[in-house]
């Protein structure tokens, strides 16, 4: 029976040392913790546990560290974890059988096994890669690289075995959301030296794209991705395809470089990495992003379809950290074609991945909204856990902004009932139409904590109210933004002005008043938008209707902007597409046809366009308009052409 040593490395671990070395206890035949200065309860925990103590001064060198630990040990195999990762107990047991089954062949120098990248200790999996764990003690086997470092023979990789049936599974818990950039930092500051220094590692470029990629420093990105490219072209690695992630990425957000260049990179990728849900992601993103939706849409699919099907467990694959990004794009192109159906299933998807995602919920709740309350609980029930305050408080939170009353009054009921909050809430008064009851708690509220929130809450109750005297009650500190708002509203002075400056106050205030208000309290907060904002800012009051799914508003608004202002071509084509598609959403082809006919004689171009032509003639029933729809859409050169 070989004997193995565990080694680990740590500083300030006190949270997660116990767990560490509690999942390997079992098998070790010696535990070695090297500790690089810790100040709190790191060693005492350790030495619960047996563990040899040997410390190390910290010289910004962690191949250096663990080297330092090599060097303490006795047995035959290493067992190399960092303090925050643990061997599952479900495959502890199979370590070592495993090891001693391949301890007679010098020819297998270490295993590879499955790391499991989770979001904290008891978050979701983020992603998984191979990584070696687990190698054979011997002095010409040692770590190379202040940074990233990695495990080699007299400088050359191990020869290494695979676990590929996920018998030996690593969890790694250390990468937060919270940590990672503290830890971005110093890695890129450690390989900024090395490359000043003239140490250029086969993983060098690569590491310093992932960094500037997150740091979205996106030249900096591009420049070492295909520098990681050509350095990585023979090269195997776990992260050989990882260089494509931030070059296409990077060209993405930059919005600079040609969809030949970006498309011909994708392609690029493919070809190489054919079956890797990560390429196909960020394909479809750069689809979604230059407006390709049904391209976007097929590439978005294919990648969650690669990812059921992965089974390359010699390479990375962080698709599960990104799949609700997926998800969610891809609940949107459904909702945009006018499938609610589909677009409920991947909202749903997103939320079961990510209860608090409040761009899922809205769009889940946009598609739900008006059936029957007790059927609306019954769904989101079904997803929440109405004995946890966190999700019901999130529930009344959202459920107020969108102002869906009694399923909001269900889920108050249990805030009061199972967590024993009584406070009154302004929201839920206000959320309900008791605008009279509603305002004195949200105009003390506003005049005790001074917030934004409260303020605008306040100035809505009192609009939906229809009592301007109320404005007296929230004091010196109301807005003058509000005040001009309420005073325009009311006719109380036919001088006021709304500027520009306070549009942004006016839509927020609109927001509110499209939920809470009477049809007409809406249209006439709509007509002052119509009467003071008829410029440069009027395309914040309907980009906010087009977010709201106010279809009919806005286009009222858009129709309204193309005959009134003073427009340039280009301003008119977009406008016009906006129109088509609004009446797209209501159905009503025709109109459709004829405004997305009006935006391609004015030049637009865009690739959405095809895409809503497209939708239009799938779904419109009369075939004279059918006609009139294939001909546009055969005039016009997309994605899907490229």
């Amino acid at each position: 029976m070989a004997k193995i040593s565990v080694c680990v490395i740590t500083k300030d671990e006190e949270k997660n040392i116990r767990r560490c070395l509690q999942s390997v206890k079992n098998i070790a035949n010696e535990i070695i913790v090297v500790d690089t200065g810790s100040t709190d309860a790191t060693v005492t925990i350790a030495e619960e546990f047996g563990a040899k103590i040997f410390y190390y001064q910290w010289n910004n060198d962690f191949a250096a560290a663990r080297n330092y630990a090599l060097a303490q040990a006795g047995g035959a195999w290493i067992i190399f974890l960092d303090a925050d990762e643990y061997i599952a107990a479900e495959t502890i047991n199979n370590v070592r059988p495993f090891i001693d089954k391949i301890h007679g062949n010098r020819k297998i120098e270490a295993i590879s096994c499955l790391m499991r990248n989770l979001e904290g200790v008891d978050g979701p999996l983020r992603s998984s890669n191979p990584s070696i764990r687990i190698f054979r003690n011997s002095p010409l086997i040692r770590y190379q690289g202040r940074i990233h470092e990695a495990v080699y023979k007299s400088g050359k990789p191990l020869k290494l075995i695979g676990v590929t049936d996920q018998s030996i599974v690593v969890y790694h818990t250390g990468y937060t959301r919270k940590n990672i950039f503290e830890k971005l930092r110093r890695n890129t500051e450690l390989l900024e030296e090395e490359v000043k220094s003239g140490v250029i590692r086969d993983m060098t470029y690569c590491y310093l794209s992932d960094s500037y990629w997150r740091y979205k420093e996106y030249e900096k990105a591009i420049d070492y991705a295909q520098k990681a490219i050509k350095q990585m072209a023979k090269l195997k690695s776990e992260l050989d395809y990882k260089p494509y992630v931030y070059l296409v990425s990077s060209m993405t957000r930059m919005k600079t470089y040609s969809e030949d260049v970006v498309l011909a990179t994708c392609k690029e990728a493919l070809a190489r990495f054919p079956h890797h849900p990560e390429i196909w992601l960020y394909q479809g993103i750069y689809y979604w992003n230059i407006g390709c939706c049904e391209q976007a849409l097929a590439s978005l699919l294919k990648a969650i379809e690669a990812n059921a099907n992965y089974k390359d467990f010699h390479r990375n694959n962080d698709f599960y950290g990104l799949s609700q990004d997926a998800y969610s794009t891809i609940a949107q192109i459904y909702e945009m074609k006018n499938q609610p159906a589909k677009a409920l299933d991947y909202y749903i998807k997103v939320l079961q991945w990510d209860k608090l995602n409040q761009t899922a919920f809205k769009g889940l709740v946009s598609l739900i909204r008006n059936q029957d309350p007790a059927d609306v609980i019954y769904f989101l029930n079904r997803i929440y856990n109405t004995a946890a305050e966190k999700e019901i408080r999130f529930l009344i939170e959202n459920l107020s902004k969108l102002k869906v009353k009694k399923v909001l009054d269900y889920y108050h009921q249990i805030l009061l009932t199972k967590f024993d909050d009584k406070n009154i809430n302004g929201v839920v008064l206000l959320t309900n139409c008791s605008f009279e009851k509603a305002f004195p708690v949200l105009a003390n509220s506003f005049r005790v904590q001074g917030s934004y929130e409260m303020e605008l809450l306040a100035v809505a109750a009192l609009i939906s109210n229809g009592n301007p005297a109320l404005a007296d009650l929230l004091g010196p500190r109301l807005r003058p933004a509000f005040r001009k708002i309420i005073t325009a509203y009311f006719q109380i002075d036919k001088d006021v002005q709304l500027m520009d400056e306070d549009c942004a106050v006016f839509c927020d205030l609109l927001r509110e008043i499209m939920y809470l208000g009477s049809q007409k309290q809406v249209e006439t907060f709509l007509e002052l938008g119509k009467k003071f904002f008829l410029n440069k800012v009027f395309s914040q009051i309907s980009t906010l209707l087009l977010q709201e799914r106010f279809f009919g508003y806005t286009l009222d608004m858009v129709l309204y902007y193309i005959n009134n202002a003073n427009l340039e071509t280009s301003q008119l084509s977009l406008l016009y597409c906006d129109a088509g598609y609004c009446c797209y959403r209501l159905k009503d082809f025709s109109e459709a046809a004829k405004y997305f006919e009006r935006a391609l004689e004015l030049g637009d171009r865009r690739h959405y366009i095809f895409d809503f032509l497209e939708w239009s003639f799938q779904q419109c029933p009369d075939e004279k308009i059918k006609r009139k729809l294939r001909m546009m859409k055969e005039g016009l050169t997309t994605c899907s052409n490229k």
